[in-house]
């Protein structure tokens, strides 16, 4: 481990104190005294709380050089989860993960199981982050139907989509009449950035037709020591799954459809971008929503899940609602934008605009 200096070793452990203060006043109302913080090399444990005189929080080397900051975040919280049974709730005697410590994490939302080797959790967490048999099935007939999807025949093609989302509408609203024991999971997307309107965007579009919840949040990179702003979704497996290609599927389908619009209009420079990639989004929104409108008459109404608000609530009880500044720098661009977007249909695989990778849904 001698590959990473002590400059950014004393920068994780700067961002651990930032993670845990934030923690301790969201979940815990500022119960707690911060501890110290170490950087641990052991290759058995992602964390631990060792308490007492020493008051100590270590997070592995390894979980942080492996795997992402979300990791390492649900490992913190496992870890402060230890530390207030001890030093709050005044338990000693009990056994590390207990009947208490089961009871804070479920009502703060943490993972209980963040613990022991890195392997073995993230077996763990790749099987809570499956959806099952069954419902993988629905994501099977989703994935054919978006494929008719990229029929060239514009009825056909839209016809492909809205059954696709019918098809997911159903599902939920079964599973909300049946569903004893569910199965929620929360995951980072995109990349670590700037909250802007069009992403907002698709966070809306994604908690209104797509049953996730969604909240911008902080974040951080620690291979690059850089922070910003991510979305974070929270829903079933399949459901997470679902929104994290729509989100991918429209930001890529966004810079692809801002080009073919300046191609056309020979249109030098960005300036109109932002302007153009509102608009689209706008209109798909809207579009949606006319057929959510649509389903409504079949009496097919999605209110929400309010067992998947409560895990929301709980891994954020503060949330604030924020709203991003916009304005258009030229009406037709927004037009334009608008037009297409009420066209839009998502389909499987969408090139990035990068190094040309294809994603698609499993």
């Amino acid at each position: 481990m001698t590959d990473i200096n002590d400059k950014i070793k004393t920068a994780w452990i700067r961002q651990l104190s930032v993670d845990w203060k934030t923690v301790n006043f969201n979940s815990f109302n500022n119960a707690m005294r911060p501890p110290s913080y170490e950087i641990s090399h052991s290759g058995e444990a992602m964390g631990r709380w060792l308490g007492g005189c020493h008051r100590r929080l270590s997070i592995s080397i390894n979980l942080i050089k492996t795997h992402s900051w979300e990791c390492v975040l649900e490992v913190l919280c496992h870890e402060m989860a230890h530390q207030y049974v001890e030093e709050v709730l005044g338990i000693r005697d009990e056994v590390p993960h207990g009947e208490a410590f089961k009871r804070v994490c479920i009502e703060k939302g943490f993972d209980p199981t963040a613990t022991g080797s890195v392997h073995n959790w993230m077996e763990k967490r790749k099987n809570r982050f499956t959806a099952t048999p069954e419902n993988h099935q629905i994501l099977d007939k989703v994935h054919k139907l978006l494929a008719l999807a990229q029929s060239p025949n514009e009825n056909e093609a839209q016809t492909a989509m809205a059954k696709a989302h019918e098809l997911l509408l159903r599902h939920n609203l079964s599973l909300l009449d049946t569903q004893t024991k569910w199965n929620y999971l929360h995951k980072q997307i995109g990349e670590i950035g700037r909250r802007d309107p069009a992403k907002s965007i698709i966070g809306s579009i994604l908690c209104k037709f797509f049953f996730v919840e969604a909240i911008w949040t902080f974040a951080y990179d620690q291979h690059s020591n850089q922070r910003g702003r991510i979305l974070e979704i929270y829903g079933t497996p399949e459901n997470v799954e679902m929104a994290e290609y729509v989100y991918h599927y429209l930001q890529n389908i966004s810079e692809l459809l801002w080009r073919e619009y300046k191609e056309k209009g020979n249109i030098d420079g960005n300036r109109h971008r932002r302007t153009f990639i509102y608009g689209l989004l706008n209109g798909f929104y809207h579009k949606l929503d006319s057929k959510s409108q649509e389903n409504a008459s079949q009496k097919l109404v999605w209110k929400g899940d309010p067992r998947l608000k409560e895990f929301y609530h709980q891994r954020n009880p503060r949330r604030t609602r924020a709203s991003s500044r916009y304005s258009k720098t030229c009406q037709d661009a927004y037009n334009s934008g608008v037009s297409q977007g009420k066209k839009l249909v998502i389909h499987k695989g969408i090139r990035e605009s990068g190094n040309g990778e294809v994603r698609c849904l499993n």
